[in-house]
């Protein structure tokens, strides 16, 4: 009777990690195909990889609605994809894209009214747009000979506001 040869140690091994690769090509699938279709995370919040913290939405609403915005859920898709609302961002505002410590986009429905006819502004009601969030930029000292007062912030943030269609700037607020 002939035995039975046992499989070499290093088949097992390669075996294995090629398994659990697999397994995490797999799963990475899957986390694409939900967030792509908005089941993680809104499928709008992205963090640029190495550039930090994530949204928090309670910091964005408050900051926001001090400005008098709001937003809402956008449903459909947009014409501009994140990476092209991104670039078309960081060429509009190259300073803020390079010394930003974060960099966040999200596609939503901004509402900003227009609260009298002398507002610099058009009424914006439902607009799909891409808001690009600028995170903690920092300030650069003033001239103590011009303004003796130190700044109580340190840093300040920049939200863009792009038409999610054409990549037209709606909007940007420093606060």
């Amino acid at each position: 009777m002939a035995k039975k040869q046992r499989p070499s140690r290093m088949k097992i091994v390669t075996g294995i990690a090629g398994a659990m690769l697999l397994a995490i090509a797999f799963l990475w699938m899957i986390w694409l195909v939900q967030s792509r279709h908005g089941s993680i995370s809104n499928g709008t919040a992205w963090t640029i990889p190495g550039f930090g913290a994530k949204i928090t939405p309670e910091a964005e609403s408050a900051q926001l609605l001090a400005a008098g915005i709001t937003l809402g859920h956008a449903d459909q898709q947009p014409t501009l994809s994140q990476q092209q609302a991104l670039f078309l961002a960081s060429q509009l505002e190259p300073e803020a894209a390079v010394k930003a410590k974060s960099v966040s986009a999200r596609y939503v429905l901004l509402n900003y009214p227009a609260a009298n006819t002398s507002a610099p502004h058009p009424n914006l009601n439902n607009v799909p747009v891409w808001m690009v969030w600028y995170q903690t930029i920092p300030l650069e000292p003033a001239d103590a000979a011009v303004d003796p007062t130190p700044s109580p912030n340190s840093h300040h943030d920049l939200y863009v506001f792009l038409d999610a269609n054409n990549g037209k700037e709606l909007l940007s607020i420093w606060v």
